[in-house]
């Protein structure tokens, strides 16, 4: 067992930043979405197809449903060490009920977080009109699959992400 956090490995695979529609949204949003996405990151994105047609959501088969990212190793680094440091400090609630941000543990070995307004990204806030109708941000981090609850709870620390 480990008697110190910096013993622990750093044990996060993937970081996957994603953004699903809801109903009936237009190409040229996915697209302000896509920007929105490359100007976080520095990765270009990719579009989403969806592979089920729905009523419902007025979907077809194939069609756009969303944008998507995934950072590895270095750009992982990279963009975890900006979260932490620029845009954490500007949320000032984790609760659930916030405006902002919301955590989900749903897996064992994944941790979703739900930035509800992008704009508290420093890069986005001098594009205010262009983004303020982008919504519900998701960022899944993805741990590695030999990794213990409590490995996660010392990396949260470690790494300063508000895991419980």
């Amino acid at each position: 067992m480990y008697k110190n956090i910096h013993q622990t490995p750093f044990n996060i695979e993937t970081l996957t930043l994603f953004y699903t529609i809801k109903k009936d949204i237009s190409l040229k949003s996915l697209i302000k979405v896509s920007t929105l996405l490359e100007l976080i990151t520095g990765k270009r994105s990719f579009f989403i197809r969806s592979q089920k047609s729905s009523i419902f959501l007025k979907i077809r088969k194939g069609a756009p449903s969303g944008v998507k990212v995934t950072l590895r190793k270095k750009s992982l680094q990279k963009f975890l060490t900006s979260f932490i440091w620029e845009v954490l400090p500007n949320i000032k609630d984790f609760k659930p009920t916030t405006n902002f941000f919301k955590l989900k543990q749903d897996f064992f070995n994944s941790v979703m977080f739900v930035v509800f307004d992008p704009l508290v990204f420093p890069k986005l806030q001098n594009f205010y009109f262009l983004f303020k109708s982008c919504v519900n941000l998701r960022m899944l981090v993805s741990f590695s699959s030999k990794i213990t609850k409590k490995e996660i709870f010392f990396n949260g620390r470690f790494t300063q992400l508000p895991l419980s």
